[in-house]
């Protein structure tokens, strides 16, 4: 029996030593640019300009213009930051911290259902870990100005309420919180259908008030907020979303590249919870058609919708996530969901085989489960340099704010378009809202989509612009920059360090200066009114 306990406390020592790793590796990439001023990702320049709008008290949603087009989320986190910003005063680090936030509560509340399910406290803190160490599969979004991590958040809050709802003030808040996921980002909506689905089969009497919640509570807005936009809101946040085409090798990697290669050891016990769950469910069953106690009726509905919820629960967020991750332009945060999801359940699968009779039998066996789990720790270890900056980019997005606030003339920038903003000159349109205006994600090209390159494509020629910066090429331009500006010589030092993170600030574009010796007529020439 001590040598027992012995194997166990030095195997839980060891486990919990590892899985003190993505803690520390996340709490070091925090510390080190969690208030650095500039972006580290360039679809947080496009959310700063959500939030610079809405402080500006302009129209969120209204006619794409070069100054101005929203993304294609509904507003809740942006409404949140720039609330947060009136508080705090640095609008960047205020959306930042709301992501940060969430990520830390999100591990919080992974640790405290699985420590409700298996009153396990050393495999609660391992699940809440798993989820922090799928940060590098997810590139680094956690702590990102970006929707995802108050998302993440909002799901596993609806899922613990729905979990534990008996009576209908449960059904109402749980409703609540997918009107508030909604707003947050629309595939909310995806995550909880397998399971509101099942709830209302099992007992319409209770689900019936959170679907008239959620119906009321989304549509009644929704079309307050559409009207109030002169139903530009409904153009952005429906039509311009199913203009994206599928990727059927981003289908494919989903299951390959992003989730089970990298955690086929999470998949693997996730599988032993929804089987060994399941036979536990049966067996309790065929007891209770030939028992006449109460308590196993009870112990039996308990555990069959308990099952149930769970494994619908897996599906919404694998659905949700594979839907959003397929979509042409969709990054790996979007597997953020069954990232979540699969920590909780591979908690639940840990648990079951730890409860074997063969390892209360054999402490070899309970230190081999243990080593397993650590073995797929040690395959989510990642360098924590690739996700910060080297001083020398820090110094050089410096300069270049100062480049850009000194400039003559307006800034074209298109990948950091929320720096017109932040040096207060007249801002300017984000690059990701003219791909998306333009069909560049396999979809139908817009009209304003053509309208708007070409104003682009007229400004260069006019020389509107005082200085041109392409953090990466654009598709639409080359000939209107080669006649009306030269390419300025990049400075070549082979001592300058450069990360991972900010590869796509120097990946194939380049600092553009007006060209004193060029032919205007010529310029304007090259410029098609028609769709390309």
């Amino acid at each position: 029996m001590i040598k027992k306990l012995e194997y166990r406390k030095y195997t839980n020592i060891l486990v919990f030593s590892i899985s003190l790793i993505p803690l520390i590796l996340f709490l070091f990439i925090i510390w080190n640019r969690l208030s650095l001023p500039f972006v580290f990702e360039w679809g947080e320049s496009a959310g700063l300009n959500q939030i610079y709008r809405i402080l500006s008290g302009r129209a969120l949603y209204d006619l794409p213009t070069l100054e101005f087009s929203p993304l294609v989320y509904t507003p809740l986190y942006y409404y949140l930051a720039a609330g947060a910003s009136k508080v705090i005063g640095n609008i960047l680090l205020s959306a930042r911290l709301i992501s940060v936030i969430s990520s830390i509560a999100s591990v919080f509340l992974i640790i405290w259902i699985i420590q409700r399910e298996t009153k396990n406290l050393l495999l609660a803190w391992i699940s809440g870990m798993v989820y922090l160490a799928c940060f590098a599969l997810a590139d680094g979004f956690y702590d990102l100005a970006r929707v995802d991590s108050l998302y993440i958040l909002i799901i596993l809050i609806a899922f613990s309420v729905i979990r534990e709802a008996k009576i209908k003030t449960g059904f109402f808040v749980f409703g609540v919180l997918v009107v508030i996921g909604f707003f947050i980002k629309q595939s909310f909506i995806i995550v909880f259908l397998p399971v509101q689905m099942y709830l209302l089969y099992r007992d319409w009497k209770l689900s019936w008030i959170a679907i008239a919640v959620e119906m009321i509570g989304i549509s009644v807005p929704l079309f307050l907020i559409n009207n109030n936009f002169d139903g530009w809101f409904f153009y952005y946040i429906f039509k311009l979303p199913r203009e994206h085409g599928y990727s059927f090798i981003s289908a494919a990697n989903f299951w390959i590249g992003d989730t089970i290669r990298p955690l086929g050891i999470l998949f693997a016990f996730s599988l032993i919870f929804l089987l060994l769950s399941r036979l536990d469910c049966d067996q309790i069953l065929n007891k209770s058609k030939t028992a006449t106690d109460s308590k196993n009726n009870i112990t039996t509905e308990d555990s069959l919708n308990g099952w149930w919820i769970y494994i619908l629960f897996f599906a919404g967020t694998a659905g949700a996530a594979w839907i959003t991750r397929s979509s042409n332009g969709g990054g790996a945060n979007n597997c953020m969901p069954i990232y979540a999801a699969l920590a909780i359940s591979f908690g639940l699968g840990a648990d079951y085989a730890l409860k074997t009779k063969r390892v209360a039998e054999m402490p070899l066996f309970y230190s081999f489960i243990m080593l397993v789990i650590s073995i797929q720790f040690i395959g989510l270890i990642y360098n924590p340099f690739n996700y910060l900056p080297t001083k020398d980019e820090i110094r050089l997005n410096i300069e270049m704010n100062n480049r850009i606030k000194d400039a003559d003339l307006p800034v074209l920038i298109p990948y950091r378009s929320h720096l017109s903003w932040e040096l207060e000159q007249i801002p300017q349109i984000h690059i990701v809202n003219i791909f998306e205006l333009t069909g560049y994600f396999k979809g139908e090209v817009q009209p304003t989509g053509v309208r708007l390159v070409n104003q682009i494509r007229m400004n260069i020629c006019r020389q509107a612009y005082g200085l041109i910066v392409l953090d990466q090429s654009v598709p639409w331009f080359d000939e209107q920059l080669e006649n009306a500006y030269f390419h300025e010589p990049p400075i070549r030092n082979d001592k300058t360090l450069y990360s991972d993170l900010l590869s796509w600030q120097r990946d194939h574009g380049g600092i553009f200066l007006k060209n004193s010796k060029y032919d205007l007529g010529l310029c304007l020439e090259t410029i098609s009114l028609e769709n390309e």
